[in-house]
């Protein structure tokens, strides 16, 4: 296939080249018969993609086609032990790991056991790949030994064992270094006697760029690199001799590659003759020059020429948000499809990439994502997630829900009964609770549901057998751990009375999570003991390793590719997304273990090698036939900043006036514009709605409520059309699925101990009233209140406002003595057919048997004033009590009536009885409810609110903000 030489062959792409086309051309240009030719490429994608162009004709024999990290697993070269999984090797790391954390926590957290396995992990395959022993880095000079320093010697001897080929089997990365210098030396001696093609690496990787050294050298061996700048003057090339400061460089790998084999660009002809941009990839090349010796864009910029033509196929879309952006991508992508344009999206952001496909969703577009779908989101991967949470654990009610609502739950049986008990269940907790669910819980509901639903209590019992043995998991061997998880899960997805486990392991996101279950199981000796929670966390990990990825569901020409298949080539279209500086390219992951000056003196790589990777795939992607480059101006957080090389883009065509760079500029950017306003017209709507009114609506006589508590009075004043929904439409705001440790709670927990202590009617004046009744405040506490942290506060809490509500109480206890907890009342108000009723907290008796009416408030306590205009709760709750409407109690006058306020002030407010008399306050309500009965009164939404910040539970109904209270009110007659 190749001309003898005596210097090692090394080929080259330019950027914007379709890299698989070309190099199959220039394959089947220098020789008929492949049959006997080995590719090494780097990624799965370009071998796919080189096969493709095979299959495609005319007929011959063809090449292998292999990747570089197969050769971990190459058998040929005797005496190398076959590769550790990774999983083994981070487990045999943690239990050496774990003893450290747990006698000195200072480095980390005992529960971040599997973030600093593999942290440590990957820093010995990278050891392993660069060929670094552990002395490099034990014998750095550190002349200021920081504690932290300390700490992380300690870690890192322990990776000391898995250098000694005699006690450790390698890792995968430490035997591709070990077959890469195993295969190096063979063929100095015994070189194949067939050609080598190492294709589309950059041998930024130690291991790789020792075996395309060696390639390099064979007789029929050759290096294809792809996007290689032919235009770099030997000056600039010169210049990145320097790691420390020409790593962010795209051109680095490949100086360090040919200074390596002695070698200079004029000795790297290209590939295969090609159709690029010369002129942008000048363009661009230009603009890419190291920090150092950018000056020379004064002198190198008047040579480019005319920049309006060499822009001409650049687009620049800087949208306002990342929605914006998105939509405008998709757009763009539309138009592609329509034209039988294949279009690949690259970028390393995949929220963008998830807006993009959300909005090609729009046309029914799926994309190619090579990404495929994270394991843990597929269906099955969620379901295995859900469960390993649960284990060790009561479950909550919204984890159960979530459980019980998922897609494969009840899978192998009919799941209409299934999902019908579920909505049933959700009710019933979102009303009584508890916010913790056991099995007990579930049959008690069941229980009530016996006459209308038989089926349910088994239903019930297998849930509640789920539950009970999910909550009692415990320590025990993996392998153990994974047998009860994958066990519970099946259980879960099969049903009650079901076999086998319903869809969990169907479809290939099935497939994929067996997968992930046996590779642990593989290793499961490894293990050990593991407690629940370092199960979990082990589990999730493994998880998120995988993906799914159908190349049978995505359209083909609409792709989205990550950054490294920029080398793939191929598209008509490439659009450069999320070109923000942390996005592309990403910031550097901070290392627990070594800085950036150590990693040198080590021979480890720097941070700024994935910084110069991926400044080598924009160079390479934006020589593409046609570029977009697209960036949001801010995220919901903050404005962003461009990303450097479009930076330098743009400050280099700003700086070249003569060469009209401006003009090409300002081109780009209304290229950009016009789709960012087609994408926008696209979300207006095709005619203007007109806003809603504010409601007043006019219900027949016949529906309007026939009864109405006190509490329920001033709505009935503020906010008329809260009654509306709540009494006509019969419409109740949801209950919370999840409980909460918030104020409302709170005040049910104070009011029911106060209520108990009351009741028992111990003296307030004597010491073992204050520990009786702390003790009653302990004992509701821990029955309703199922958080401990918060448990504890409330405590706090009413111990300290204990003997404040005792000496008020005494004063209460020496006017009158308790008739009524509790009481319950309801009386109709004079002919207007309206019932009013009432719950009262307490109701005391003077001597001169006169009422003294209570009212337990948490919150904030209604002045005198309210109470006059809006909140006649006691007012009313006096005037009942005149008419005999509480049955336990008769009629009394009333003395007094006062909200007693329960919390550090322990204010009490009367309420003004004096003003408005029980008689007026009577006479006034039914005044009012008679209004209530006229045809012409409407339901006005938020007729006098206190301010104008208060929220209505009904506000969306009303469409409260379309208008506002300054609106007027537009009568609804309802039929």
């Amino acid at each position: 296939m190749f001309d003898p030489s005596t210097k090692p062959r090394v080929f080259g792409l330019p950027p914007g080249a379709d890299f698989a086309a070309d190099l199959v051309t220039g394959l089947t240009a220098r020789a008929d018969d492949l049959s006997r030719t080995v590719i090494y490429v780097n990624t799965m994608r370009m071998q796919r993609r080189i096969r493709q162009l095979f299959d495609a004709g005319p007929p011959r024999l063809l090449p292998q086609v292999r990747l570089l990290t197969d050769l971990s697993f190459e058998a040929t070269q005797a005496g190398i032990p076959i590769p550790v999984s990774p999983l083994r090797r981070r487990l045999e790391l943690s239990h050496l790991v774990a003893p450290l954390l747990e006698h000195d926590d200072r480095f980390a957290p005992r529960a971040a056991l599997y973030d600093v396995t593999d942290s440590l992990a990957k820093l010995m395959e990278e050891m392993h790949g660069e060929g670094v022993l552990p002395d490099a880095i034990m014998d750095l000079d550190v002349s200021d030994q920081s504690g932290h320093w300390k700490n992380a010697l300690t870690f890192l001897n322990i990776l000391r064992p898995f250098f000694d080929a005699d006690e450790q089997p390698p890792d995968q990365q430490a035997r591709l270094r070990l077959v890469a210098e195993a295969l190096a030396t063979k063929w100095q001696t015994e070189p194949p006697d067939h050609p080598v093609i190492v294709a589309g690496s950059t041998g930024s990787r130690g291991a790789a760029q020792v075996f395309m050294r060696a390639v390099a050298r064979l007789p029929q061996g050759a290096l294809v690199l792809p996007g290689f700048d032919f235009d770099m003057p030997a000056p600039v090339w010169n210049a990145l001799s320097d790691p420390m400061t020409s790593q962010d460089h795209p051109q680095y790998r490949y100086h360090s590659l040919l200074t390596a084999l002695d070698l200079s660009p004029p000795d790297v002809p290209t590939w295969h003759d090609t159709r690029v941009d010369v002129d942008r990839n000048k363009l661009i090349s230009l603009s890419l020059r190291p920090a150092p010796v950018t000056h020379q864009w004064r002198s190198d910029g008047p040579k480019l020429g005319n920049l309006i033509p060499t822009t001409q196929a650049l687009t620049l879309v800087e949208a306002d948000t990342p929605r914006a952006e998105a939509e405008a991508i998709a757009l763009r992508l539309r138009q592609a499809a329509a034209d039988n344009q294949t279009a690949a999206l690259i970028t390393p952001d995949r929220i963008l990439t998830r807006q993009v496909a959300a909005a090609l969703d729009r046309w029914d577009i799926e994309p190619d994502d090579s990404a495929g779908t994270p394991l843990p989101l597929t269906a099955s991967g969620r379901i295995l997630r859900h469960m390993a949470d649960a284990m060790g654990q009561t479950m909550t009610a919204e984890a159960l829900l979530v459980m019980l609502k998922h897609p494969l739950t009840h899978s192998g049986g009919d799941r209409g009964y299934h999902l019908l008990r579920t909505r049933a269940l959700e009710l019933r907790l979102r009303r009584h609770g508890p916010p913790f669910v056991t099995a007990a819980d579930i049959a008690d509901w069941a229980d009530t549901r016996v006459d209308t639903d038989p089926a349910g209590i088994a239903w019930a019992a297998w849930l509640g057998d789920i539950l009970t043995r999910a909550a009692q998991a415990q320590s025990a061997e993996l392998s153990d751990q994974l047998t009860q998880h994958i066990t519970l899960t099946e259980r879960l997805t099969a049903g009650p009375n079901q076999d086998g486990a319903g869809r969990l392991w169907d479809e290939k996101e099935g497939r994929e999570a067996r997968a992930a279950c046996d590779t642990i199981a593989r290793d499961a000796d490894a293990g050990g003991l593991l407690s629940v929670a370092d199960y979990t966390a082990l589990f999730n990990s493994v998880l998120n390793d995988g993906t799914v990825r159908d190349r049978d569901t995505g359209h083909p020409g609409i792709l989205i590719w990550g950054t490294l298949e920029a080398r793939v080539g191929g598209a008509d279209l490439v659009i450069l997304g999320g070109m923000n500086d942390g996005v592309w390219p990403e910031a550097p992951s901070p290392d627990p273990w070594l800085n950036r000056e150590m990693r040198k003196k080590a021979g480890l790589l720097l941070p700024e090698r994935n910084i110069g990777l991926s400044a080598h795939d924009y160079q390479q992607a934006i020589g593409a036939t046609e570029v977009w480059v697209t960036r949001a101006k801010r995220t919901a957080d903050a404005e962003t900043v461009p990303s450097r090389w479009v930076n330098r883009l743009l400050n280099l065509l700003d700086g070249l006036p003569d060469q009209n760079g401006p003009a090409a500029l300002m081109a780009m950017r209304e290229r950009g514009d016009y789709w960012l306003a087609q994408a926008d017209i696209i979300n207006k709507p095709d005619q203007d709605v007109d806003r809603a009114k504010r409601p007043s609506p006019r219900p027949p006589i016949a529906a309007r409520p026939t009864e109405i508590s006190v509490t329920q009075v001033k709505h009935l004043v503020r906010d008329p059309y809260a009654i509306y929904a709540r009494k006509v439409l019969r419409l109740n705001k949801l209950d919370p699925l999840q409980p909460s440790a918030e104020a409302p709670l709170r005040g049910v927990i104070y009011h029911k101990i106060l209520e108990l202590f009351v009741q028992e009617g111990l003296d307030a004046t004597t010491p073992s009233a204050l520990t009786r009744l702390n003790a009653i405040a302990r004992e509701q506490l821990e029955l309703q209140c199922p958080w401990p942290t918060v448990r504890l506060q409330w405590l706090a809490r009413m111990e300290l406002i204990a003997p404040l509500f005792l000496e008020q109480e005494a004063i209460r206890q020496s006017r009158g003595t308790v008739t009524a907890i509790e009481a319950w009342g309801e009386t109709l108000v004079g002919l207007t057919g309206v019932k009013l009723t009432c719950k009262a907290d307490r109701i005391d008796s003077t001597p001169t048997h006169e009422a003294l009416i209570y009212d337990y408030k948490t919150g904030a306590i209604p002045s005198k004033e309210q109470q006059k205009q809006f909140d006649k709760q006691l007012l009313l709750e006096a005037a009942m009590l005149t008419r005999g409407a509480f049955a336990k109690v008769g009629a009394m006058p009333v003395a007094d009536a006062a909200f007693l306020g329960i919390n550090k002030d322990m204010k009490t407010v009367p309420a003004p009885l004096e003003d408005t008399p029980p008689d007026q306050v009577w006479d006034e309500f039914g005044t009012l409810l008679h209004k209530w009965q006229q045809r012409s009164r409407g339901y006005t939404a938020r007729m006098a609110m206190f301010t104008t910040k208060d929220i209505s539970d009904f506000d969306h109904l009303a469409r409260f903000g379309e208008w506002d209270i300054s609106d007027t009110p537009v009568p609804e007659d309802l039929t």
